[in-house]
């Protein structure tokens, strides 16, 4: 019945406003339907401490105000896409989402920890969890902050599709990361990368741990970084285009321990060499 309901109101939406869902009219946990100019979707009441901005495939939850006809606005859990080929499918979604369950029980879960819920419909539909290759990031982040602690101007360039991830007026750094214990393979992308155009490049492994209770977070390495004065913006915005927003989950949970941090370093006149030494003693060479 909600789910009929909830693709009914989105043939009457109008762009910008939400519409209640009758079912839930004068129920005491109301829902609504959402549409935007780039996508459609669902919500419910949100009164959480913590943002929430998740995204699985084309679905995406967040924590946002939304807009009444009467003026009104409201802090909502808001569940959207923008497939519109998909809506009767996404509508099972959305009424999961909106449902309260007996006396209100489901709606109470999710209210407390809508991360769970998300996570449970991620596992279920089978998405390839951005979570599992977090330590990549933090290796690039890691060092990165490491170069620019030693007084080095320094730009992340990952992100951006770039040859190198790391680059100062000086060098180049090429960051690898792993959470195998037994194996310090690095896969280059060809051998023209070993050897850059008028710079010594550096090829640094990072060898990262799951952690529960301890180590490091992407959230609380960018913390790191706005004290010593590096642009958080930027990074945040070359974060977002790794799949990392502001909000998620990946970038507050996932901690890591790093165990240990060795350098490769390439010159054109000494060729490939192996330094055994830790990062800090590494990235004075």
């Amino acid at each position: 019945m909600l789910k009929q309901e909830i693709l009914n109101n989105w043939k009457s939406d109008i762009e910008g406003y939400a519409q209640s869902i009758p079912g839930l009219d004068n129920d005491p946990f109301p829902a609504w339907t959402v549409k935007y100019d780039d996508s459609y979707g669902v919500a419910i009441p949100y009164d959480g401490s913590s943002d929430v901005n998740e995204s699985f495939a084309s679905a995406k939850i967040r924590s946002a105000n939304i807009n009444f006809q009467n003026g009104n606005i409201r802090r909502a859990l808001v569940l959207t896409t923008n497939l519109i080929e998909i809506k009767v499918p996404f509508a099972t979604l959305c009424e999961a989402l909106v449902d309260p369950g007996s006396d209100g029980g489901q709606r109470r879960v999710i209210e407390q920890d809508p991360i769970i819920w998300w996570m449970e419909w991620k596992e279920l539909l089978g998405n390839k969890n951005i979570d599992e290759r977090i330590y990549d990031v933090l290796g690039e982040l890691c060092v990165l902050k490491y170069v620019v602690q030693h007084g080095e101007d320094a730009e992340w360039n990952g992100p951006e599709g770039s040859s190198y991830d790391i680059e100062t007026p000086d060098r180049f750094v090429e960051v690898k990361s792993s959470i195998k214990r037994d194996s310090t393979d690095v896969t280059i992308s060809s051998e023209f990368q070993l050897f850059p155009p008028g710079k010594p490049l550096n090829l640094v492994f990072c060898r990262f741990e799951p952690t529960i209770k301890s180590g490091i977070c992407i959230d609380g390495i960018l913390e790191e970084f706005d004290s010593l004065g590096y642009n958080t913006e930027l990074l945040n915005t070359k974060l977002e285009k790794k799949g990392l927003e502001k909000g998620m989950s990946a970038r507050k949970k996932n901690l890591y321990c790093i165990r240990c941090c060795n350098t490769l370093w390439m010159t054109h006149s000494l060729g490939l060499h192996l330094h055994p030494s830790l990062m800090e003693l590494c990235l004075q060479e």
